[in-house]
């Protein structure tokens, strides 16, 4: 919208369309709302950012797939993956689970793991 020359009050506009649509009735929006795009640098500054939320979602959907297919035998593998916390790449975590992220196979996997949880 910026690249086509729109103004602010058209951006605000879009957005509170965007939150009606997302929100619907369940919540009640003071007309405040139409500012928040701005306070979130995210959005303008880290393109793609909800790819994140999307690979976590999918990524614990697999982990879960892993404990029903394997029980109790995967806990401590699991717990081992939680210790690292943020000290080494998602990849090297990962293949301690048996997960090779590169492989476009493991994501479809995972794909297919969203239906039948």
């Amino acid at each position: 919208m910026i690249d086509k020359g729109q103004t602010i009050s058209e951006l605000c506009a879009a957005y509170q369309r965007n939150l009606k649509e997302q929100f619907g009735e369940a919540l009640e929006m003071s007309d405040e709302f139409q500012w928040e795009w701005i306070t979130v640098p995210h959005f303008v500054h880290t393109p793609f950012y909800t790819y994140a939320y999307a690979f976590g979602q999918l990524l614990v959907l697999a982990l879960y797939q892993q404990y029903r297919n394997e029980g109790a035998g995967f806990v401590p593998r699991y717990l081992r993956l939680l210790s690292y916390g943020g000290s080494e790449s998602p990849s090297t975590i990962l293949s301690e689970a048996g997960l090779d992220i590169s492989q476009p196979r493991v994501l479809a996997g995972w794909f297919r793991c969203f239906g039948k949880v």
